[in-house]
């Protein structure tokens, strides 16, 4: 599918703010994210441009913040492709996620308070909300918001773009092949369990409660680009 098939059928949208660069970025992470731009789809940025209705300026800005994510390769002259990706590559980023987010929880209990457990129990019921319309795509966007209030919480700033490079990955992982993964309902009402392991006030609990949620990850994860789970 080409972005300007996806802006006619609705699957992204025209701008609707003034910061053009994060409308187009945004856009082609959902189209690169859910494989409507497959690996190695060559993104020109006079096209895009067009298509977009804007000039290059803010398109070339995009691709450059999709390549810090590492969804699309830059090669120069060359151009832009949407970057390959295996599942070798997904669980590695799995293993980083738990490492990273175990670490972050243990700093961030001492930090939970009343507001950021009404914060993650709205994002639980945003979730909740995307599993019934059956909006897998939503569903991981509010997933990645809620791992990342909490992250937020450890105050390690300088961690949260590898973070957040992990959840791109992984997720784009899991939406190769939605019919694999666990019921989306069962999905979003996991989460509660780290919310609950947060409220004992116990660094280690809520550790082991993220982790065995991490660690479920890697299970309901499909294989990327025709690769075999081992």
């Amino acid at each position: 599918m080409s972005v300007a098939e996806a802006l006619e059928a609705g699957e992204i949208s025209p701008f609707r703010q003034s910061n053009k660069r994060q409308v187009i970025q945004e856009a082609l992470q959902r189209l690169i994210i859910i494989g409507r731009l497959a690996p190695g789809t060559p993104l020109v940025e006079t096209q895009l441009a067009a298509e977009f209705g804007s000039s290059q300026a803010p398109v070339r800005e995009a691709l450059m913040q999709l390549q810090e994510s590492g969804l699309v390769v830059r090669n120069g002259y060359r151009g832009t492709v949407v970057a390959t990706t295996s599942m070798a590559e997904a669980c590695e980023m799995v293993a980083v996620r738990l490492r990273l987010e175990t670490t972050g929880v243990r700093r961030a209990v001492a930090r939970f308070d009343p507001s950021l457990r009404v914060r993650l129990a709205n994002l639980i019921g945003d979730m909740e909300n995307a599993a019934e319309r059956q909006d897998l795509f939503a569903l991981t966007e509010f997933d990645r918001a809620f791992h990342l209030a909490i992250f937020e919480a450890a105050d390690l700033p300088s961690l949260e773009p590898i973070l957040i490079r992990c959840f791109l990955h992984v997720h784009r992982a899991a939406l190769a092949n939605p019919a694999r993964a666990r019921p989306m309902l069962q999905s979003a009402r996991r989460h509660w369990s780290i919310v609950e392991a947060l409220d004992t006030g116990d660094a280690e609990t809520a550790a082991a409660a993220l982790a065995e949620h991490i660690s479920n990850v890697i299970e309901g994860m499909p294989p990327v680009d025709g690769d075999a789970r081992s």
